[in-house]
């Protein structure tokens, strides 16, 4: 508190409006600590983060999944990489007990901050089985858009187009900042390309266990089930299967239109 209410015994008392307003600025971030998100999935995508917003629904928290909310993603990436602000960021987890998906993965340190209650999941998947993954999801959902309405088709090729026009965007896009190429069927097979991408994988596991604390990280294999993640959130472990869910390979390119479209006010 002196901090923020230094004492000033040669000031009028006129200062104490403005001390009032450090105080409740305070009281906020005290506020917000105590409350809001609870867990952070600091795994990228494709290393189950669908299957985490099932589970972490059941468990009974509300779930943010930029994959299913593209509208979220802009703040975020503009932040991380454009000249978007930390507030604007934040404002988009507010009202959220859990969040997950690009670019997610890379608001951990922000969030640490802003939630000193927050807790973090990293997924973890084998780098080649990650790797294989996200192709086969660009392959199946191009092959997808082959099929269905043309309106819907072309309405969704040019909002995607659009998004990636933009630079933070573009970066904040099936992982292009860590130098993986997956829309592009020839770079991605390219040795040199999958190194790089693959690297980037590995070095982001490294990187969350050393800046996260070793009490607030769970560091997850889907194959474990309920009890490890129910157990580090101090959940009861539900009574039914763990939910291994994979909508995008399952439906293509149909729900990926429908994440990209749903705010254009299209009927899907």
């Amino acid at each position: 508190l002196k901090a923020l209410w230094p004492e000033q015994p040669d000031q009028p008392n006129l200062s104490v409006p403005n001390n009032m307003e450090r105080l409740s600025a305070l009281l906020l971030l005290l506020w917000q600590g105590c409350s809001g998100l609870e867990v952070l999935v600091v795994g990228p995508p494709r290393t189950g983060t669908q299957t985490m917003n099932s589970a972490l629904t059941t468990l009974g928290l509300k779930t943010l999944h930029t994959g299913y909310n593209f509208e979220a993603r802009p703040p975020l990436c503009n932040y991380i990489f454009g000249n978007g602000s930390l507030q604007a960021a934040l404002d988009v987890i507010s009202g959220w007990d859990a969040a997950m998906d690009e670019p997610m993965h890379l608001f951990y340190e922000e969030v640490m901050q802003a939630y000193p209650q927050s807790k973090f999941v990293l997924t973890h998947s084998d780098p080649e089985t990650w790797y294989d993954s996200y192709t086969r999801l660009d392959e199946e959902v191009k092959e997808d858009l082959l099929v269905g309405p043309a309106l819907k088709r072309s309405v969704f090729r040019r909002r995607q187009t659009a998004l990636e026009q933009d630079e933070a965007m573009n970066a904040c896009t099936a992982v292009r900042s860590w130098g993986c190429e997956f829309k592009d069927p020839a770079r991605r097979q390219d040795p040199e390309v999958k190194a790089r991408c693959i690297d980037s994988y590995n070095r982001h596991f490294e990187r969350v266990q050393q800046v996260i604390p070793a009490d607030r990280l769970l560091v997850f294999d889907l194959a474990d089930g309920w009890p490890p993640l129910a157990n580090f959130l101090n959940k009861t472990i539900p009574d039914e299967d763990f939910p291994y869910t994979d909508h995008f390979t399952s439906n293509g390119a149909s729900f990926l239109q429908q994440s990209f479209l749903v705010h254009d006010g299209m009927e899907l």
